[in-house]
């Protein structure tokens, strides 16, 4: 039986979340495996994140007329096909072109996800369940690392079977378990899900204050992306070490996040001025990472890395629910494609970013992360002083 409950979304979340972030620590591998140049690993990614771009508007709107919950049930199984044909692919273009399919679709969940909180939290209780979303997202991915690592050193072929039947499952049982909150227009209209019109309805919603919010939210999207993709391909190529660590050391990080959110997260959502501390948090994700790749001893430099995660773990919620907080059910659609896009194309340029300039030099990706981190620390108290004037 359907019903409007956050909690039972968060478990389907949940199980997305791992099974969504399966493939991840073995396509290092496969792409080593298949003789793959090093920019590549960038360009694969970015791909996915320009489709992404493309795409979060769109299903943004789609959630508004239809519903997000079948939008998060529909693109889930889509996304894990799109995944089997990225595990099949054995070509520079088909694995890009698998890529940019995987965006399509996993930008309806991601964005269907963020709306489907907000839509069923109010404006009192948002910033913690928005908190809760997050540490739902950190741990789970992490244990998906963990699982999609160990089981890749005993074949990559079955985390991919793994991960598309197990998407195709919780798809379906969130579609006949969860429903959104009763609205009085939702109503299928193949002009309202326009892709250039989402685009549109954009300017709606856009002032100077969050145009400057939305450049922070692009450099931070743009660092972590530049430095998570920079780490996971450090670690097979240059630490030679197997896909298992990437696995073990996720699963760790994830540990920590999970603790971060439900302690310090919520202390700053509800005890601070968010707009005040996310400066504070980004300058230190600047200082960690600027840190880390000087750093020679390899458990030094894992341990390095859990701190940066730690704090990286921290900005994401904060500004999920700066960017919601003021949201009702017309416009929540619309906001979470809008943020959605800009972190896509923050992906996009740091994934290209860091895998071009890998093959330069393979600390450049870590240094190029902390520069974003401290110029958007720096853009966030200027957005701070809009905001209180």
């Amino acid at each position: 039986m359907k019903k409007v409950s956050l909690n039972r979304f968060y478990i389907f979340y949940a199980s997305f979340a791992l099974f969504s972030n399966v493939a991840h620590p073995i396509t290092p591998t496969m792409f080593t495996n298949m003789g793959y140049p090093d920019y590549m690993f960038g360009v694969s990614f970015a791909a996915m994140a320009f489709a992404m771009f493309l795409a979060s508007p769109f299903w943004g709107k789609t959630g508004d007329n239809i519903g997000h919950s079948k939008v998060f049930a529909i693109t889930m199984p889509l996304y894990g096909i799109a995944q089997m044909c990225f595990g099949l692919s054995t070509t520079t273009f088909l694995t890009t072109l698998s890529r940019v399919c995987c965006g399509l679709f996993s930008a309806g969940t991601v964005v269907s996800s963020m709306a489907y909180v907000v839509n069923a939290s109010n404006q009192e209780n948002r910033g913690r369940y928005m908190s809760y979303y997050a540490a739902v997202n950190s741990i789970f991915s992490a244990f998906g690392y963990f699982v999609g690592g160990v089981l890749g050193n005993k074949s990559i072929f079955m985390v991919f079977v793994l991960q598309t039947g197990a998407l195709f499952i919780t798809g379906f049982l969130s579609y006949i378990s969860i429903k959104d909150p009763e609205r009085n227009n939702y109503l299928y209209s193949t002009a309202s899900v326009n892709p250039f019109k989402a685009f549109i309805d954009m300017k709606k919603i856009m002032t100077a204050t969050l145009v400057t919010f939305l450049i922070v939210v692009f450099l931070t999207s743009f660092a972590t992306t530049a430095y998570d993709n920079a780490f996971n391909y450090y670690i097979k190529a240059a630490l030679k070490l197997p896909s298992s660590y990437n696995g073990v050391i996720k699963a760790v990080i994830g540990i920590v996040s999970l603790v971060v959110n439900f302690t310090i997260n919520i202390y700053i959502v509800n005890k601070t001025d968010t707009r005040k501390s996310i400066i504070i948090v980004l300058a230190l994700c600047g200082i960690s990472s600027m840190a880390v790749p000087f750093i020679q001893e390899t458990m030094l430099f894992f341990a390095g890395n859990i701190v940066f995660f730690m704090f990286n773990a921290i900005y994401l919620p904060i500004q999920q629910v700066l960017v919601t907080k003021d949201q009702d059910m017309e416009t929540s659609g619309i906001i979470s494609g809008v943020f959605n896009s800009i972190r896509s194309v923050g992906m996009i340029f740091g994934a290209l970013f860091a895998g071009f300039i890998y093959s330069k030099g393979n600390i450049l990706p870590f240094i190029a992360a902390s520069v974003a981190f401290i110029l958007s620390s720096v853009i966030s108290f200027i957005n701070y002083k809009q905001y209180k004037n």
